[in-house]
């Protein structure tokens, strides 16, 4: 009897890659893989060497890659004076659980004891070298050590007697016993026919996931439709990318299980697919907080709309909405990024050794954290405080400007000139600034006119309320006249008026300004001019 296989399947026996000469043009993500299942380093073993757990599984492998079933028949317990009939049943016994351990992706040789009495867990003389799931429970390749000398490693009679079952879950799939002897032809550790299959998937699994999403799409937009609210037809629209790309990750999970691979291109498939499965997970998941305080804001704001000072409410709620959806939406990422990278191996071991052999790295990684999470903390503080708020007026920098946006890290401030001034985010906690509008938006400005002694104080009191009587800027709250110096030759006359905002403030000032220095000069002929 001659099964499919997948020669060369483990590198630590052969010391090579399955996708060895095409590493040089995979992706970074398909490179972190391909370290995690390509080990460096591979033990060149003896052959025929028992004495201990690894060697014992390295010759078995080695012996069915070059398909010598009679070197693989020793591990099975199977002597060489044994009956035609045991070593006609040992090699089909041998192939199928070859086959099997070529696509389990818990059996890993380096993961092998190369003591010879084995791992202690394990106990005295049995080593569990994979775990392979079967109907809902796990069926353990456990290596026993013979009592006879030498002392040999050879796999249990109970591992012998579950390998049919075994092969009945994992073996050939319907579709790879209908593939033609041509086809089976193995280039750089995969058949043709899994060649071609690959990329076949990944169209198949483009064309099904649009098909499927696109009709459940239009589906659910009808249903939505029906309904009074209107968050339901965005959260339709919001899903339907992320839900395509997980519907074809799944598709492709599926499509690649029929392709039977080996166990090393199967676990570069299963973190792929992993690793983008989990991204469109924490793509919907941020498009549904996004939603939520889309929702939230909106409705905020409606119930704040006519209330007095509704304007500063609105920026107060846009704030803490906006800089909490920010927060979210990075702890999400950061989680997703974790639980991306622990999938690899090679990145934990790595990060773990550093750590724990270089005491510097840790104190940089620390004072890094440091940093994040005090930004992070300064963002929450500055939503639940609101020193500012998006539409307040401040004044930093020497520049007065509009609160235009909030981030976690930096704060944009719209200038007069249009201009934006980008603020980090300490300087708003450490460092002191003037917000116009923390408690209101009405603010009170001055207008400084140097006039002559004789200045009658009062007429100039009648013109500004005739003035002011007329002007759309003022908010009829301030209106005064001070003489605030006299001085050799001048007095120092201060107009004090009030205005709904510092825009409308800067206006009015400004022409203020304008029209009582023209009356200064026409009055009574201009001879009240300082001189």
């Amino acid at each position: 009897m001659t099964l499919p296989r997948a020669q060369g399947w483990h590198v630590d026996c052969l010391g090579l890659g399955v996708f060895s000469r095409a590493r040089l043009l995979a992706l970074p993500l398909l490179a972190i893989t391909l370290l995690h299942v390509l080990p460096l380093g591979a033990e060149l073993l003896e052959p025929d060497d028992l004495s201990t757990p690894r060697r014992a599984m390295a010759t078995f492998v080695d012996a069915a890659n070059r398909a010598d079933w009679a070197r693989a028949l020793l591990v099975l317990g199977v002597r060489p004076s044994a009956s035609a009939e045991k070593k006609e049943r040992g090699t089909e016994l041998a192939q199928e659980l070859d086959y099997v351990l070529a696509r389990s992706l818990s059996f890993h040789l380096d993961a092998v004891s190369d003591e010879p009495q084995g791992k202690p867990d394990d106990g005295a003389d049995s080593e569990t070298v994979a775990n392979i799931r079967v109907t809902g429970r796990t069926v353990p390749v456990v290596l026993t050590r013979t009592k006879t000398q030498p002392e040999r490693w050879v796999l249990s009679t109970g591992t012998l007697a579950a390998v049919p079952e075994l092969y009945r879950a994992h073996g050939p799939s319907p579709l790879e016993r209908f593939v033609p002897p041509a086809l089976r032809v193995e280039t750089f550790g995969l058949a043709r026919w899994q060649w071609l299959g690959l990329p076949l998937a990944v169209m198949l699994a483009v064309l099904v996931a649009g098909l499927v999403v696109g009709l459940g799409a239009r589906l659910a937009a009808r249903l939505a439709a029906h309904t009074r609210v209107t968050w339901d037809d965005d959260l339709v629209v919001a899903l339907r990318s992320p839900g395509r790309l997980l519907t074809g990750v799944v598709v492709f999970a599926v499509l690649a299980h029929l392709l039977s691979l080996p166990a090393s291109a199967k676990l570069v498939c299963v973190r792929v697919a992993g690793t983008l499965g989990l991204t469109a997970v924490a793509w919907m998941v941020s498009r549904i907080v996004r939603l939520a305080s889309d929702f939230v804001e909106r409705r905020a704001i409606g119930a704040t709309v006519n209330a007095a000072g509704a304007a500063l409410r609105i920026g107060g709620i846009q704030t803490r909405v906006r800089v909490l959806r920010r927060i979210v939406n990075a702890v999400l990422a950061i989680c997703a990024g974790a639980v991306i990278l622990m999938q690899f191996e090679v990145v934990r071991s790595i990060g773990v050794s550093l750590l724990a052999s270089a005491g510097v790295a840790g104190i940089v990684l620390g004072f890094a954290a440091q940093r994040t999470l005090g930004t992070l903390f300064a963002g929450i503080q500055l939503s639940i405080t609101q020193p500012i708020r998006i539409g307040d007026e401040v004044q930093i920098e020497k520049e007065v400007g509009t609160i235009e946006e909030i981030t976690l890290t930096y704060v944009v401030v719209r200038l007069w000139d249009e201009r934006r001034l980008i603020v980090p985010m300490s300087r708003f906690l450490e460092q002191p600034f003037q917000n116009y509008t923390k408690v209101s938006s009405e603010l009170q400005g001055t207008v400084v006119l140097n006039a002559d002694f004789t200045l009658p104080v009062d007429a100039l009191r009648a013109e500004l309320a005739r003035l002011l009587e007329i002007h759309r800027m003022w908010d009829r709250r301030v209106q005064a006249v001070h003489v605030t110096d006299a001085k050799n030759r001048t007095l120092e006359v201060r107009i004090l008026v009030s205005a709904a905002s510092g825009e409308a403030l800067f206006n009015l000032r400004a022409d203020l300004r304008e029209r009582l220095a023209a009356w200064l000069v026409q009055f009574e002929g201009g001879k009240y001019l300082a001189h």
